[in-house]
């Protein structure tokens, strides 16, 4: 025996933001786009909760599960900027074209408030400007977590 219990996922940092935040960012994607979805962001939330099934099962690899949700999360965000960018691009530069971009969800993001309420407002904050950075702040969380290790001298 090793002579400790190891600490269940879901009540670690990482594991419990792990859940909110997926969770959040399903049901945000829910308000957003039903009964349309983007197959991109489905793809994000397919591996959101491929990490929220290995962190409730206390899955010995949900670290790595954790990571991958976020790098897909991060290609997914990376190509909706770059895509939207793109359309603005004929003769500035890229810098310019996504400061453009961010200045004008603003105005989307308004604009959700008016035409979907105070829930779809809110969705839209969280999936534009909240989930970026706890994506972030999960991949930090989980590298700086070590895993504990098993037998006598930690080994």
């Amino acid at each position: 025996m090793s002579g400790y219990a190891r600490t269940h996922a879901a009540a670690t940092p990482a594991g419990l933001l792990t859940l909110i935040t997926w969770a959040l960012y399903i049901i945000s994607i829910a308000v957003l786009y039903y009964p349309n979805f983007l197959a991109s962001l489905l793809l994000a939330a397919f591996f959101g909760l491929v990490a929220c099934a290995a962190v409730a099962v206390n899955f010995r690899y949900w670290r790595a599960a954790v990571l991958l949700s976020s790098v897909v999360y991060f290609g997914v965000y990376a190509t909706r900027v770059i895509r939207m960018t793109g359309m603005t691009t004929t003769d500035t530069s890229f810098m310019s074209a996504v400061s453009s971009y961010y200045r004008i969800l603003w105005q989307v993001t308004m604009g959700m408030f008016q035409e979907r309420g105070t829930i779809g407002g809110l969705a839209q904050v969280f999936v534009e400007y909240v989930m970026p950075v706890l994506a972030i702040v999960l991949i930090l969380l989980v590298l700086a977590s070590r895993r504990q290790r098993s037998g006598a001298f930690g080994r």
